[in-house]
């Protein structure tokens, strides 16, 4: 094991605890640091090379090209925006690497945001370095962009404050490895709206820039209050919802990026979430861990990638989807009795990937419950967990599941690929496009959302009628589905014998 490693560990536990809990919500202790622009050097020199990261540039190389090819192609669009955690890369690197697979060389210019953790100020912060230095060398900053930010009355330098600031640099060498000839506009966020943020930064985007907001998620629980927390937290940022809570130290940075999505039309697409004790589980106990994600913006989605994409298969083993379907069972009968929910006992890993999941209810072949999550935002077993309490007790079209019937009914499990965008011009061209049996349909119209698995095709076979009685469920008129935004999705179902 390198020294790196070692280094990297203790760093991790002295910095993440003396700094980021100063960083909650509510819990800043700092005051208000006092700029002084003196002494700037032209280069601003790497501050955590073989702490957070490996200080030897063929170990960094290494190790980045390694965390490259066990990244998953979502899509073969450039994302424009992406969100990207920033701790020692032992702990983050996997989820990191997630995100920038899936740039190319097409990008120019890389403005990354990051949250301040050494000292509080107000506005946006800009380097007065004409470069910054990693292992792999000199990158350097846009000086074009750095005189527009000049101009701005909420924006100023940071003067030194982003000397020891880890947030920026951990992006670099991911960027470095990337990429050829590109600059960066690299900026310290603090007491700013993300609006406000959003619109100085708008002018500085063109086709070939990427806006990268560093943040990792909470901090400090335990595993299991970890996943619930960050599972919040994404589920937040792909719905759209920025009043929402976001706990992680980067929120201001998140909520940045998702206000220029919208000004951009751009959809997020989760990649990858995870906490330091599922990357590191040798580094990190289970009692106190962060949490790591990674989304992409895009547009649009290629029709081979689309198709590629949803018609992935788990393919689960009879034994594993006996399982499973376990799993949902003593998870209904704990919930019909108002007991706790079973602990699932040993899992495979495949069990512990974050997977949409639906859980359906049927009785004497009739509809009596059904509930889900579209969005990968939990492991796949305690979506399963969760969803089969739900589906009994909080399904609002059914009076709750009493415990004397639970016996009766028959549960079954789908599990979804991840949700892509369909792109099509017109509803003539959506209606070529969707695959009747084979689609799952999620239909967004602003606050209207709605969802249909594939097994519903059986009931409604006419792609017209399909999707009206899809439109008519999230409240829209019969033809709202020619306004709104289309995603789809593959599903593997099983189901206890009837």
């Amino acid at each position: 094991m390198s020294i790196y490693y070692h280094l990297l560990f203790n760093h991790s536990l002295s910095l993440i605890q003396s700094i980021f809990t100063l960083f909650t919500p509510g819990f800043i202790v700092m005051n208000e640091f006092t700029f002084n622009t003196k002494d700037a050097s032209s280069e601003r020199p790497a501050a955590v090379a073989g702490t957070f990261y490996p200080g030897d540039k063929t170990e960094l190389k290494d190790l980045i090209d390694s965390l490259f090819k066990n990244s998953t192609i979502i899509t073969e669009e450039v994302p424009r925006l992406i969100i990207s955690p920033h701790a020692g890369y032992v702990f983050s690197g996997p989820v990191a690497a997630q995100g920038y697979a899936h740039i190319d060389k097409s990008v120019k210019k890389v403005i990354i945001l990051g949250p301040s953790h050494y000292q509080a100020f107000s506005g946006i912060a800009y380097p007065e370095v004409t470069s910054f230095v990693t292992p792999l060398g000199k990158v350097p900053v846009d000086a074009k962009a750095i005189d527009q930010l000049k101009k701005h009355p909420k924006t100023r330098p940071t003067a030194g404050m982003d000397a020891k600031e880890h947030c920026l640099e951990v992006q670099l060498p991911f960027l470095q490895v990337k990429l050829d000839h590109f600059t960066i506009v690299p900026l310290l966020t603090g007491r700013i709206e993300p609006e406000e943020a959003a619109m100085i930064l708008l002018p500085l985007i063109d086709e070939s820039t990427i806006v990268v907001a560093s943040s990792d998620l909470s901090h400090y629980h335990t595993q299991k209050d970890a996943r619930k927390i960050d599972d919040l937290s994404i589920k937040a940022i792909l719905e759209d919802k920025p009043d929402q809570n976001i706990d992680g130290c980067g929120d201001l940075p998140i909520k940045t990026v998702m206000a220029l999505s919208r000004k951009l039309n751009l959809k997020p697409l989760l990649l990858d979430s995870k906490t330091s004790h599922e990357t590191a589980p040798h580094f990190c106990k289970n009692d106190r861990v962060v949490g790591y994600g990674s989304v992409i913006y895009v547009s649009k989605l290629p029709k081979k990638a689309l198709i590629d994409s949803t018609s992935e298969k788990t393919d689960f083993s009879e034994e594993s989807k006996v399982h499973l379907l376990k799993i949902a069972r003593s998870s209904l009968s704990a919930a019909v009795k108002d007991l706790p929910l079973p602990h699932p006992g040993e899992l495979s890993e495949s069990f512990r990937e974050h997977r949409g999941c639906f859980i359906t209810l049927t009785k004497n072949k009739q509809l009596r419950g059904c509930i889900g999550y579209i969005e990968p935002i939990r492991p796949l077993y305690q979506a399963i967990i969760e969803n089969a309490r739900n589906a009994a007790l909080h399904d609002h079209r059914f009076s709750p599941v009493r415990a004397d019937e639970a016996d009766s009914l028959v549960i079954e499990i789908s599990v979804l690929s991840k949700p892509v965008p369909l792109t099509f011009k017109n509803p003539d061209e959506l209606l070529q496009l969707l695959r009747p049996g084979i689609d799952g349909v999620i239909l967004t119209n602003g606050s209207h959302q709605s969802t249909f698995l594939p097994q519903v095709w059986e009931q409604l076979p006419d792609k017209i009628q399909f999707l009206e009685h899809l439109s008519s469920k999230s409240g829209q008129p019969r033809d709202g589905w020619k306004s709104s935004v289309v995603k789809v999705y593959s599903v593997e179902h099983f189901s206890e014998a009837h």
